[in-house]
């Protein structure tokens, strides 16, 4: 467990339950049922374990005996108490030298990344709590969301090292590349790459392959198509470092016999995608919304005469490959408030306006990484500056 890491994020979740004006901070969970907890601790307690974070400044753990040691040796907390018995009568006994006026818990309508509490374990609470601390429930979702999606220093590092990773790869799969192969042959360069550095896919956490797309662009796995002369390939490609991802898409053409370059069509495709990636890139700024970056893109795609994205233009990176809280995306009801939330300094989105394509003809995808900062965004991935040409 990495030290560094989680006390950046405690640190980080004291300041918000500040300056979001919340008394206390209640994380129910066993056996890893909720996400919050390796987010803030990478704690793996088995029986039923509460964290408590006060706006105060606290840290407390109610562990039982068995768990108890796990959290002290941590070093995250100001106070570990352990229970044999009766955890209802510790927590209860917690929240009365606190006397908090609100008690934020894991419980969301649209976030899924924020709804680590379960239905029982909401009823536990109300069951074996005072009713007048439930009468204090309120949902961490608004503080959760700024946990997960602002980055720490050590987040950010180990970002930067998974997109790293996944261009050396790429870099050795291109080199590999060569008419004939399968999607499935390719997937498997993939995977032996990924065996020597002992990493693993980001998506699956396993060593499996990306998305290695010759045709049919959707998610799903690679098949055994066979590549031939004149052919595009997509590869969405996500790598775990470390806990954190990257995701990063390349676009690739399989040059004819008599040509020297992609076709023109091809071309002008990928010269759209790579302006609309630099408009949003220059354009992001702490304080805007992820429909404002989402329409940038998406009406220069349609200027272009291109079809419409049909996706968001970009999603955070962090701990997984979609990482929740603000999106760059349309304002659709499927995404639910996503696109609304406001982008703040140190948020690692991807940017992907990608042109999709049916019956064959030429689709793009290039998606990068990018980290915001006041003045707009960083690459964090070095950037696809043209089609990948397979001789």
């Amino acid at each position: 467990m990495s030290r560094t890491l989680y006390k950046e994020k405690m640190e980080q979740a004291l300041n918000y339950l500040v300056t979001e004006d919340v008394d206390a901070w209640v994380i129910f969970s066993s056996e890893g049922s909720d996400p919050a907890v390796n987010l803030l601790t990478g704690l793996k307690t088995v029986g039923n374990t509460f964290f408590v974070l006060t706006k105060a400044g606290k840290t407390y753990a109610i562990a039982s005996i068995i768990d108890a040691q796990e959290s002290k040796d941590s070093g995250l907390f100001h106070e570990v108490i352990s229970y044999k018995d009766n955890p209802g009568e510790v927590l209860n006994t917690l929240l009365k030298n606190i006397n908090p006026s609100t008690i934020a818990l894991n419980y969301s309508e649209t976030d899924h990344l924020c709804d680590g509490l379960t239905r029982g374990k909401y009823l536990w609470l109300c069951h074996h709590l005072e009713e007048r601390f439930v009468q204090k429930f309120m949902s961490s979702e608004k503080l959760l969301k700024k946990i997960r999606s602002i980055k720490t220093s050590e987040e950010l590092e180990r970002i930067r090292r998974a997109i790293e990773i996944t261009i050396e790869i790429y870099d050795q799969v291109f080199d590999k590349l060569k008419v004939g192969m399968t999607e499935i042959e390719v997937g498997d360069l993939f995977v032996n790459e990924m065996k020597k550095r002992q990493v693993v896919n980001g998506l699956t956490r396993k060593l499996t392959p990306p998305m290695i797309l010759k045709e049919r662009i959707a998610h799903r796995e690679p098949s055994d198509a066979i590549i031939e002369k004149g052919d595009y390939l997509i590869i969405d490609f996500s790598l775990d470092y470390k806990g954190y991802v990257s995701d990063i898409a390349r676009t690739a053409y399989f040059l004819k016999d008599n040509e020297t370059e992609a076709p023109q069509t091809m071309q002008e495709r990928f010269k759209t995608v790579y302006e609309a990636i630099s408009l949003v890139k220059e354009t992001i700024r702490p304080g805007m919304q992820g429909f404002e970056l989402d329409e940038l893109a998406r009406k220069h795609l349609l200027s272009k005469g291109m079809p419409e994205i049909t996706h968001a233009t970009g999603h955070q990176v962090g701990r997984l490959t979609h990482d929740g809280g603000a999106l760059l995306g349309p304002r659709w009801s499927r995404y639910g408030d996503s696109p609304y939330e406001r982008i703040a300094d140190n948020m690692v989105f991807t940017i992907e306006p990608t042109i999709l394509f049916g019956n064959g003809d030429y689709s793009i995808l290039t998606e990068e990484i990018i980290v915001v900062k006041e003045e707009g965004g960083d690459f964090l991935s070095k950037r696809q500056e043209e089609i990948v040409l397979i001789k």
